[in-house]
């Protein structure tokens, strides 16, 4: 696994890397080119983010997320991997109804982006947000698991 500072490094790759696609992007007439370039532009930013949670994930411990957190946090992924479907749909009933190889380009890149995002956000809901709650039993295994009196006054 890559250190610490390996993966900083990383980071700042993908935001100089994001600026210089910025910078092109806003150069540009061009609105397809300059689409596809601030988005790959956005994309690196959100690797970078990703790189830094890397190193925050490997340089200290996580917070445990509470049942009520998750809740939320599923009833949200929820919502947004029914939105991910619908739009995936979307962008393929415009792929198959496109002649345009420019369209049909745009369109592929965003139907990707829907795949991916939709494999994503399930993977959030079952690999991190669920692996990571604090659930009520485990407080009380911690309380009392190693207690000699196990909740009774002086035992």
């Amino acid at each position: 696994m890559s250190t610490v500072d390996e993966v900083l490094k990383f980071a700042q790759l993908e935001e100089r890397y994001s600026e210089e696609l910025k910078k092109l992007a806003e150069s540009l007439r061009h609105p397809v080119l300059k689409a596809l370039f601030a988005g790959i532009a956005k994309d690196s930013e959100k690797h970078s983010l990703m790189y830094r949670a890397i190193a925050d994930l490997l340089s200290r411990q996580q917070p445990a997320i509470s049942e009520e957190d998750l809740k939320g946090i599923s009833e949200a992924v929820e919502r947004h991997i029914e939105t991910e479907a619908k739009m995936l749909e979307e962008a393929k009933k415009l792929l198959a109804g496109s002649d345009d190889p420019r369209v049909k380009l745009i369109v592929a890149a965003i139907a990707d982006d829907e795949s991916k995002h939709h494999a994503v956000l399930v993977s959030i809901k079952k690999r991190i947000a669920e692996a990571e709650t604090l659930k009520e039993y485990m407080v009380w295994d911690l309380i009392w698991r190693d207690s000699p009196w196990h909740g009774a006054p002086g035992g």
